[in-house]
């Protein structure tokens, strides 16, 4: 049999490094969880259940009241039980699960975690990890490597990102180019594939790819345990801001998958679509997807390592970051299209600005980096980065 035919299936592991928040498309108020704030647990209830709650206590009206009363902005529904005379104890049906917000409390609002971003969980309450989300960071990690093997196709993807952001295009258009370079870029290796129209700049123009990521199926990752640890993690950004470096204590928090759990998932690599890639094996994947990482790193700690280095010693453990606040950085392919990472700062920087139709005040500038802030969380009291993860081959 041609060895190009072959079909290679492997078993692969995934080992949480630092917190991992993989987010679901919930996100939780204040009146959706009850915060003890004295004990730091935060309980998550079950609508239905709570729903039954109120009625049955007769405290409809009184709840109506708390969640319409707008001279309360901040509404805190462990203080409303209380003052209708209950406690946790009173509810504890209506509890599906309850987690530990560990030391990230601010002394300001310790009454309440805010917005809370949930990880995505089975029905059993379980966090598993996509398919999809590895499938995208294994992409990345190949197009990168890609990048690297072809400088003349690398040199002419960023001309056609500076010609739009210097053409004053709008960030609609410019996200369009960013979009097409994926395609653009595995057609010029390939040269072969199925034909796709793309609407660019009120033109028509037709590009020809080769879907290389057909021959690389993923399953969702999960852990052997019953349930995960998952914790309440604070958002922290440290900023870099002229020249200095600031901790941003965000109001946002998000369920994280704790560090020492493994989850297992499969990956299949039909080679007739992997072979022009030099992609034959996992262990060749795993390559691209360390070399990639590593990128990340030498550009993030070359803005952020003299401050906060220490950040850095987990990425020896990992080999790809996975998950939300991760970073503009380690997602995309921007920054490592530039020819310099000053040109690469620049660019950003304008992309971002007109991403969120924001305006550059004196004192925000971008003096080292764009996007000016590194992605991180306290656990267990340690100052950490978020979402390190090791992939390897069982």
């Amino acid at each position: 049999m041609n060895n190009t035919n072959l079909i290679e299936f492997n078993k692969m592991y995934l080992d949480i490094i630092t917190p991992v928040n993989i987010a679901s498309n919930e996100k939780l108020n204040t009146t959706d969880y009850i915060y003890d704030s004295k004990n730091q647990v935060a309980y998550f209830l079950n609508p239905l259940l709570w729903h039954k709650f109120i009625y049955t206590k007769k405290l409809f009206p009184a709840y109506m009241d708390f969640i319409n009363d707008k001279t309360k902005p901040r509404k805190i529904l462990y203080k409303w039980l209380i003052e209708q005379g209950y406690n946790i104890e009173d509810i504890k049906e209506v509890v599906k699960y309850k987690l530990i917000a560990h030391e990230n409390i601010d002394k300001i609002s310790k009454d309440s975690l805010n917005d809370i971003i949930l990880q995505t969980k089975l029905i059993d309450g379980s966090a598993y990890i996509p398919g999809s989300t590895l499938k995208g960071l294994i992409r990345t990690a190949i197009l990168y490597d890609l990048l690297q093997k072809n400088p003349h196709l690398k040199q002419r993807l960023w001309q056609s990102l500076e010609r739009a952001i210097n053409g004053n295009k709008s960030y609609d258009e410019i996200k369009r180019v960013e979009n097409n370079l994926n395609r653009l870029l595995t057609a010029e290796i390939e040269g072969t594939g199925k034909r796709e129209y793309t609407k660019y700049d009120k033109k028509s123009i037709k590009i020809e790819y080769y879907n290389f990521m057909q021959g690389i199926k993923l399953s969702d990752a999960m852990a052997k345990t019953e349930h995960n640890n998952l914790v309440l993690l604070k958002k922290i950004d440290l900023a870099v801001k002229d020249n200095y470096i600031k901790e941003n204590s965000l109001s946002v928090y998000r369920e994280c998958i704790e560090p020492k759990t493994r989850f297992y998932f499969d990956m299949q690599i039909e080679k007739r679509f992997t072979q022009k890639l030099n992609i034959n094996s996992a262990e060749d994947i795993l390559i691209m997807i360390q070399n990639f990482f590593d990128a990340s790193n030498e550009l993030l700690s070359s803005a952020f390592g003299k401050d906060y280095g220490f950040l850095f010693n987990d990425t020896n453990l990992g080999n790809t970051y996975i998950g939300g606040g991760t970073g503009f950085l380690t997602k995309t392919l921007v920054a490592y299209l530039a020819p310099t990472k000053m040109k690469a700062k620049e660019f950003i920087s304008r992309y971002l600005n007109m991403k969120f139709k924001q305006r550059v005040k004196p004192g925000i500038r971008d003096t080292k980096i764009a996007p000016r802030t590194l992605k991180a969380t306290k656990y267990n009291g340690k100052l950490t980065l978020l979402g390190i993860t090791k992939i390897g081959k069982v």
